[in-house]
Order: C-alpha cells, then structure tokens, then sequence
C-alpha cells in the first residue's frame, strides 16, 4: 500500500539487520523514525518475532519497505526473513500492545505470559519515543489499571463489587477482565492470532459469545 501514515507490522529478521537496514532507510529520509520490540513466542506461537513501528517521511510504498527488509537465512534460501503485511497504526495501540500492557490487553478481552518495559523498545529516535509516549491518554485504563492491582494482590472480586467498585450492569465485563489479569497465560480472547482492525491499527475486540 502507498501511505504517509504511520504503520506497523510484524518482523521475523535478525536484530542486527533489521537496525542496519532501518537506519539505511532514516539516513536516506524514507522513514523519519522507527521502533520496535522484540517479542517472545507465547504458549500458542512457535516463533518469537518483533512488534515494528514505522513513520514515514511522506508518502511511501509499504511494499518497497519491507523488499528492503528481506533477509537472507542461511538454513532456508527460499524461504527469507522478513515482516508480514503492515496496517496503518497508531503509536498509543502499537506501544501499548507492544509492551503487552496487562490493562490495554485486558481492556481487549486479552492477557499474555510475557510482558516488556520502554526499556525493550530499539528505536532510532529515543527522545521522539518518550514525546510519543508521553501523549498517551492512560486515563482510559486506571479503572482496568485498578482492577488489576486488585487480581494481582488478590482482592477477592466479590469484595471489589460489595465495595461498589465495580459498576452493576457491567459485572460480567470486569470479571473477565479481573480473571485474565490474575493469569498469566495467553488468551487472545477466542482468537488464533493477532487480529488488528486494518484501518486503526487497534487490536480487535474479542469476539461476541
């Protein structure tokens, strides 16, 4: 796809080239900035792999990126490492999802077994980073934020709702979210993979029971 938005995708190549090729890209200013994070494989992955963010500088071929992303593996000529089809994204949903924040994921109907700090991101910009992140709205999330404190101390859930913490006609709601950040497994809320809605970059909500 043709975009000057920013977008993300999933890339399989090796650390190091993926960083030279990246910065070939900012030096050459087809990309302004770049970040990613590595990401282990969860219980229903066989391959660890990383969350990439990518901001273009004007209109760019996505295609054309990620061509020059192509790496070669030794073990498989035919088969080279290289990123799957990118979506448009915004920062606050790829950071977020990127570091599997346990109240963005539960907010999802989602929980993973492996989670990142700002110290995982490689990014060709730091100081760009912290301003991206620092425009996060985390207000959206302290009541999630909240409840998962509670799962995590062990709160028992019917003290938080006879406390009036929890909003009646959405008891079930936050039960599932409360169960989800007491586990630390994967759940992609009935989903086999990662699902993004193509045209914000969101993870999909789970799907309707």
């Amino acid at each position: 796809m043709r975009t000057s938005k920013p977008f993300s995708t999933i890339s399989y190549n090796t650390e190091d080239f993926l960083n030279l090729r990246l910065g070939e890209l900012v030096q050459r200013r087809q990309i302004d900035f770049f970040a990613w994070v590595h990401h282990y494989a969860e219980e229903d992955e066989t391959k660890e792999h990383k969350h990439l963010y990518i901001v273009p500088n004007g209109r760019v071929d996505t295609d054309q990126i990620l061509d020059y992303l192509l790496e070669l593996d030794p073990k498989h000529p035919d088969k080279p490492f290289k990123c799957i089809r990118p979506h448009s994204s915004k920062f606050a949903d790829w950071y977020l999802y990127a570091l599997h924040d346990v109240s963005y994921l539960a907010s999802k109907g989602q929980a993973r077994k492996f989670h990142y700090v700002i110290d995982d991101v490689q990014t060709s910009d730091r100081d760009y980073l912290l301003e991206e992140v620092h425009t996060i709205d985390f207000a959206k999330l302290n009541r999630f934020a909240a409840l998962r404190d509670a799962a995590l101390q062990g709160v028992p859930f019917e003290e938080l709702l006879m406390g009036g913490g929890i909003p009646i006609q959405q008891t079930y709601a936050y039960k599932e979210a409360y169960t989800l950040m007491a586990q630390f497994k994967t759940d992609r809320g009935g989903r086999a993979g990662h699902e993004i809605d193509p045209e914000t970059g969101e993870l999909l909500p789970p799907p309707e029971k």
